[in-house]
Parts: structure tokens; C-alpha cells; sequence
């Protein structure tokens, strides 16, 4: 369980030029926190115009003390952007999140993230920028630990069997995804990604080597066996992509769907340890049930990573809760899972609490199974489900930007998940 305090601020000079989505066909004076605090402040609600407008910034900081399962108390702050860089009728919405944080697992984050859609929607520019000081554990790879089964592997002589499945560590990390698309039909997208993933200053806590009993992790028996530096390595590369984008709001989307088609090339001439490619997949729709409230709905999620030739590293293996935003396999710690070979679904119904939107919640299913080259543990020999609910509280009536508390389980954990904007 956590404890999270949100101190929310907006920025001034917008508010009257808001563009608002409705959450209902029944019109009913939609609000935010913003309003609320307005309220109790005894400040007029400013008005706000129905009509998207291009170049009005929908601005909002936010100081924050909270807590999640991978990093503790955190403390921080984030701006949340988005904005109209062309006609609304021609021209998707463009967002950005910033946010720096310092945690009680002796965390530092900083994240930068942005999804641009250009003038008439000619190109798509995204990021994914991060420089972590971080402590986590790792837990091995392939979905075991489920019911408390042992993990074993032995290759070349090296060997570990555990019960325990927590393998504390401390690594730096720069990741740097750069991606420039180029619209080819209407919501179609191709174009070329920049992609440098480099783990540095990486420390094996609970590797023990030079006791009688030696005590190996996972992180240690992988690298010797393929070959990898355990202090220091990186993929660095190339990434083609095809993309299909038909939501009617990035942030928060109440109908549409979303493909995401990717090669990946890792070459050491790019800076990497070793050659390696990888194919990245992914798929999101919405699906209405209730014509009135348009916020009521289906949403389904499904992403998978296959490494394709060659080794990649340890840390830059896919793992749950870090795509992108962060958000997959609630229900367990950021990287209880992690593979050659990862296939992660999800489903949430979404609904609304309150008539003026201010209130919203979720119950949500997801899976995830991946392989373990080391043992020989392919995808679906193995599934690990995780389930929950959470409330939504509207921070941005204009954009649909909401505070997300979800409470996930799985098997032998559950934790709360406190974030901005919806998980897909």
C-alpha cells in the first residue's frame, strides 16, 4: 500500500481557449481538480471554449510525494504538455511529460517523453529520453517464481538454483529513443528510429564469488555465458517502423486503434556490444459500450519483444514496466519478468463515476509470459496473470489527462500504482 499527497498546479494564461472533450452526450458542465480547487479558493471557473484551438498549450505541474512498488517514496516533479501544432481537424494532439524524481531506494529519475504530430499530421516525432541512478533487483529470466518454485539453471559449468527470486542492483542507464515518421496514407505511418540503450556502473549485490559457497545470480550466469562484460554494455542501433495511429486522443482515447510495426538492427559499429537484432510489436483499440458516455469502454493492449538473431545484454532484455510510460504488469514490481522473448495483453473497462467527469475507474486483467534462453523455457510454456481496479480523477478536463491510482495483484504481490495519464 502507498501513501501519495498530489500538490497540482496550472499554469495561468491558457484556460480560457481550452479545448474540452466531452465525456457524456448529456451535457453536463464538465470539471477538473483545477475547478474543485477554484471552488474552495472561492475563485471563478474559468470559462472554457468547446472548440479545439491550434498553438494553446494545456499546461500542468506537478509537485509530487507518492509511492510505487519499484521505487518506494518518491518525491519529484512533472510537467504535463499537450498541445495542437496544426488545424485540430487535420492535426492530432501532441503531448509531453517531464518529470524528475528522487526516491527512497536511493532512485534518481529523469524522463523526458513526447509524442509530436506535425503540422496536418505530415510527421510524427517521439521520444523516449531517460538517465536513471537506480536500485532495483532483477528476477531472473522466463516467469518462474510463481508458487514458489524453484529456479535452476546450468550452463558451462555454471550454475544456480533459488528460491529466493530477488536479486537486489544498482546500474546507471541512459536510454535514448529518437523516432521521425513520415505519413505515407492517411494514419499511416514509415520512418527511422535512433535507439542507444548503455547500462554502466552495474553492481551485482548478491553475487558472491569469492566465499566457499558461491552465491551466482541470473545477471552474472547470462553475461558469462554470451559473452557480456557484468559492469559495463550496451545496444545501440536502428529501428524501422511502420505505424497506424486512429485514436481520437493520444492521451486518453475513447475510440480508435494503434499499431506499432518495428525491426530493430544493434550493429557494434552503432556502439554496441554485440550484433543483435530485435522485432517489436504492438497493438491497442477501444471498443464503446455505452453510445452516451463515450468514456465508457473496452480497451485491449498487446505488445511483444523477440530478440531475432544474435545476444542482447541482461538489463536491455524486455521487461514489464519498461515500455515506454512505464505502465505494463501492474500487479508486480517493475522487472519481475524478463526474457529473450516477451509477449505482454492487457483489457480495462473504463467507466464514469461522476456526471461532470471528475471521477472515473477501471478494472483491468492483463498476462505475461517470456522465454529464458538459459533453460530453454519458451513463451506460453508459462503465464503470470495480474488483475486490479483504480479510480481516475480528471486533472485536465481540455486534454482528458488523468490522475491514475490503481491498486494491482498477481501472484505473491500487489502494490499500488500511482501515475499521470491512462496506462495505453
Amino acid at each position: 500500500m502507498g501513501l501519495i499527497i498530489l500538490l497540482l498546479i496550472q499554469s495561468p494564461g491558457y484556460a480560457q481557449e481550452k479545448p474540452v472533450f466531452q465525456d457524456s452526450l448529456h451535457f453536463v458542465k464538465q470539471i477538473d481538480i483545477f475547478d474543485v480547487l477554484r471552488k474552495w479558493t472561492k475563485k471563478p471557473v474559468k470559462p472554457s471554449n468547446p472548440v479545439p484551438q491550434e498553438r494553446v498549450k494545456n499546461l500542468s505541474l506537478l509537485p509530487i510525494i507518492g509511492y510505487s512498488p519499484a521505487n518506494g517514496f518518491v518525491i519529484g516533479g512533472a510537467v504535463s504538455v499537450t498541445e495542437f501544432l496544426g488545424n485540430p481537424k487535420t492535426t492530432q494532439l501532441s503531448s509531453a511529460l517531464i518529470n524528475v524524481s528522487l526516491t527512497t531506494k536511493e532512485q534518481i529519475l529523469l524522463n523526458l517523453r513526447f509524442d509530436l504530430y506535425l503540422k496536418g499530421d505530415k510527421w510524427y516525432v517521439s521520444g523516449d529520453n531517460r538517465l536513471l541512478f537506480f536500485t532495483q533487483p532483477t528476477y531472473g529470466l522466463g516467469i518462474y517464481g510463481l508458487h514458489g518454485q524453484t529456479y535452476t539453471i546450468d550452463v558451462n559449468g555454471l550454475n544456480t538454483s533459488r528460491t529466493d527470486s530477488e536479486q537486489p542492483m544498482k546500474f546507471n542507464y541512459i536510454r535514448l529513443y529518437e523516432t521521425f515518421l513520415r505519413r505515407i496514407a492517411k494514419r499511416w505511418y514509415a520512418g527511422l528510429g535512433l535507439m542507444i540503450d548503455d547500462n554502466f556502473k552495474i553492481n551485482d549485490e548478491s553475487l558472491k564469488l569469492d566465499t566457499p559457497n558461491q552465491h551466482l545470480t541470473s545477471h552474472y550466469v547470462y553475461s558469462k555465458a554470451y559473452g557480456f562484460d557484468t559492469a559495463h554494455y550496451s545496444a545501440n542501433g536502428l529501428s524501422f517502423q511502420i505505424m497506424h495511429d486512429s485514436r481520437d486522443n493520444p492521451v486518453n482515447a475513447y475510440k480508435g486503434n494503434y499499431l506499432n510495426l518495428a525491426f530493430r538492427v544493434n550493429p557494434v559499429a552503432f556502439g554496441s556490444t554485440q550484433n543483435s537484432t530485435m522485432l517489436y510489436y504492438e497493438y491497442r483499440t477501444y471498443i464503446n459500450v455505452n453510445k452516451s458516455i463515450p468514456r465508457n469502454l473496452i480497451a485491449f493492449w498487446l505488445w511483444g519483444v523477440s530478440v531475432t538473431s544474435g545476444r542482447l545484454p541482461y538489463l536491455a532484455l524486455p521487461a514489464i514496466t519498461w515500455d515506454t510510460y512505464n505502465r505494463s504488469g501492474r500487479g508486480y514490481i517493475q522487472g519481475r519478468f524478463r526474457g529473450d522473448n516477451m509477449i505482454y495483453g492487457e483489457s480495462e473497462f473504463r467507466f464514469q463515476i461522476s456526471r461532470d467527469g471528475l471521477f472515473g475507474g477501471v478494472a483491468f486483467v492483463n498476462c505475461t509470459t517470456a522465454s529464458n534462453p538459459l533453460t530453454g523455457e519458451s513463451v506460453f510454456s508459462s503465464i503470470a496473470p495480474g488483475y486490479g481496479f483504480g479510480l481516475r480523477i480528471k486533472m485536465n478536463k481540455a486534454d482528458r489527462t488523468n490522475i491514475c491510482v490503481d491498486y494491482g495483484m498477481g501472484d505473491g504481490f500487489a502494490g499500488v500504482y500511482f501515475n499521470i495519464r491512462e496506462a495505453f
